[in-house]
């Protein structure tokens, strides 16, 4: 029964972490389609930058603290690994090339 309430405790402590990314993201930036389309000047593209910055630094410390509560480090793995997904998808956003 402990097995099982452990891999359920990481299943919701990990799934928590990645939604909560996700939120980061889409709260503070706008869609990638939206980036190619209407990101045209180096201001525009810098304030892009430095919100999906900051998402990441919210998303790596929100699963920094799951971690810490769950005693796993799969979370902070697979939110690293989500942030960086997003940092590709919006840089190829401003470089007009998704």
């Amino acid at each position: 029964m402990t097995k099982q309430l452990d891999k359920l405790e990481l299943s919701i402590g990990t799934v928590g972490a990645v939604i909560t990314s996700e939120h980061f993201f889409s709260t503070l930036l706008s869609s990638p389609w939206t980036v190619t389309k209407f990101s045209e000047t180096e201001e525009e593209k810098e304030l892009v930058r430095r919100m999906y910055l900051l998402s990441s630094l919210f998303s790596m410390g929100f699963a920094v603290f799951i971690s810490y509560l769950i005693k796993e480090k799969w979370p902070v793995i697979i939110t690293f690994f989500l942030c960086v997904f997003y940092v590709v998808i919006y840089e190829k956003s401003l470089a007009k090339t998704l």
